[in-house]
C-alpha cells in the first residue's frame, strides 16, 4: 500500500534501542516538527549525542530544553544546538566546518545524518544568493550539506569498520502528482528559477507542483550519491544513502509558509502527527545496506513514482544532477572531486569490485538504483578500503 492510503493502515514503528544507542546523530530542521520529534525519540532510544541543526538558535535552545525535560536524559547524553540556514550556502558551508571541527579536532562521531529542513511555499521569492527559496533549500543546499558531511560520516566508518553510518535524505511521495514540464528543457535550473514560469507551474500542476518537483530532486540526488559512494572491496556502500517520506503530517511545513488554504485543511482534517510521522526518519537510518539508494515509504522499500522509473528518467537524472554539480563547483570548487562525476561510476566503467580480496560480483542496476549481488563472505584479512579521495584530515 503506497501513499496515504498505506500511511492510513500502517503501523508505524521506531528501530529498537540497540540500532542507536551509543549514536551521534544530526538532524537538520530539528527546532521543530518532524525534526524535533525524531531527537525526541533518538534521545529516549539512547543516542549518544544529538546534533540539532537549526536556522533560530532561540527557538533550538527551547527545542533542546524541551526534548531533555522530556526525556528526562538531560545528564547522560549531549544535544548540541548548531545554527543553520538553508536560504544561504555560507551559513550551510558554516555549518559543515563547525560539525568537521567536532569530529576531526574535538574527538566526536557522526554515525547518522538526517536531511530534513525543507520549504513549502506558495509564493515565489529569492533567497540572497539568487535562487528561489524552495529550490535552494530543498535541492542546492540539501546536496551541498550532503556532500560535505559525506566524508565525516565515512571517517566514522574508517575509526570503527563494525559501524554502519547513513545519510538519509527527508523527500515526499508528493514527486508523484506532479507535471514538471523543465524537465524537457536545456537547461532546468534556470527554468525552475524563472518567476514567470514559476506562476505557469503552479497554475499547471497544482498548489504542490513545485514542493513536488524539489523532493523528486531529493530523490534523484540520492540515487545519485548512492551510485557514486565509495564501496569496500566487496562492493558493500561505506555509507548508506537513501530517502523517505515521512508521509503528510501536521508539522509546521505549511503553517509557516502562505500556503494554499486547501492543503492546510486536509492537513487539518487526515494528515498523522509529527510524532508518528518522525519514526520513519529513524527507521530509514537504521535498515541496512539494502536500502542503498532505496526509497523508503510507510517504513517499507517501495518503488518511487514512475517520474523516477520510466524510460526517461535516467536522462533527466544526470541533467539534473549536472547542474547541481555546476552550481555547487561555483560555491565550494573542492566539494566534488571525484564523487560528483559520472565518469567514475563503478557501474558504468563495469569494474569488478572483487580486486582487493572479494570475488567480482559486480553491482548491477535494478529498479532505480544500484544494489550488489549476493556474493561469498569476504576473505577474514580483507579490511574496509576507504577511498582516500574522501579521508578528512
Amino acid at each position: 500500500m503506497n501513499g496515504l492510503y498505506g500511511q492510513l493502515f500502517t503501523k508505524l514503528t521506531l528501530p529498537p534501542p540497540s540500532a542507536i544507542q551509543g549514536k551521534t546523530i544530526l538532524i537538520t530542521g530539528a527546532n521543530t516538527g518532524l525534526g524535533r520529534e525524531a531527537a525526541r525519540h533518538a534521545l529516549t532510544l539512547g543516542a549518544s549525542t544529538i546534533i540539532l541543526g537549526v536556522r533560530s538558535l532561540t527557538k533550538g535552545e527551547e527545542a533542546k530544553s524541551n526534548i531533555e525535560s522530556s526525556t528526562g536524559r538531560s545528564m547522560q547524553n549531549k544535544v548540541l544546538v548548531w545554527p543553520i540556514d538553508l536560504e544561504s550556502f555560507a551559513s550551510v558551508q558554516a555549518f559543515a566546518a563547525r560539525v568537521r571541527k567536532y569530529i576531526v579536532e574535538e574527538g566526536g562521531r557522526l554515525d547518522m545524518a538526517i536531511m530534513n529542513a525543507g520549504l513549502a511555499s506558495a509564493e515565489f521569492a529569492l533567497t540572497r544568493d539568487g535562487w528561489e527559496r524552495g529550490l535552494q533549500v530543498n535541492v542546492l543546499s540539501t546536496a551541498l550539506l550532503s556532500l560535505q558531511l559525506l566524508p565525516l560520516l565515512l571517517r566514522t566508518k574508517e575509526r570503527d569498520p563494525s559501524s554502519q553510518p547513513y545519510l538519509t535524505i527527508v523527500a515526499s511521495d508528493m514527486h508523484k502528482s506532479i507535471k514538471f514540464p523543465e524537465r524537457h528543457g536545456d537547461r532546468i535550473f534556470p527554468a525552475l528559477n524563472d518567476p514567470d514560469q514559476w506562476k505557469k507551474s503552479q497554475s499547471a500542476g497544482g498548489p504542490t507542483e513545485r514542493y513536488g518537483v524539489t523532493k523528486l530532486m531529493d530523490i534523484f540526488i540520492t540515487i545519485e550519491m548512492a551510485r557514486l559512494a565509495p564501496r569496500d572491496e566487496c562492493g558493500d556502500p561505506l555509507v548508506v544513502v537513501n530517502a523517505v517520506t515521512p508521509g503528510f503530517c501536521k508539522s509546521d511545513l505549511l503553517t509557516r509558509e502562505k500556503a494554499p488554504w486547501i492543503l492546510k485543511l486536509v492537513q487539518a482534517l487526515i494528515a498523522t502527527t509529527v510524532e508518528e510521522g518522525s519514526k520513519p526518519l529513524l527507521h530509514a537510518a537504521t535498515q541496512g545496506l539494502e536500502t542503498h539508494g532505496k526509497w523508503l515509504e510507510n517504513q517499507a522499500i517501495t518503488d518511487p513514482g514512475r517520474i523516477v522509473t520510466d524510460a526517461e528518467a535516467v536522462i533527466v537524472r544526470e541533467k539534473v544532477w549536472g547542474e547541481i554539480t555546476a552550481i555547487l563547483r561555483d560555491i565550494d570548487p573542492e566539494i566534488c572531486t571525484e564523487y560528483c562525476s559520472r565518469d567514475n561510476d563503478p557501474i558504468r566503467k563495469g569494474l569488478p569490485v572483487g580486486l582487493l580480496g572479494c570475488p567480482p560480483y559486480g553491482l548491477q542496476t535494478i529498479g532505480f538504483a544500484a544494489t550488489a549481488r549476493p556474493r561469498p563472505p569476504p576473505p577474514q584479512e580483507a579490511s574496509v578500503g576507504m577511498d582516500s579521495s574522501f579521508r578528512v584530515t
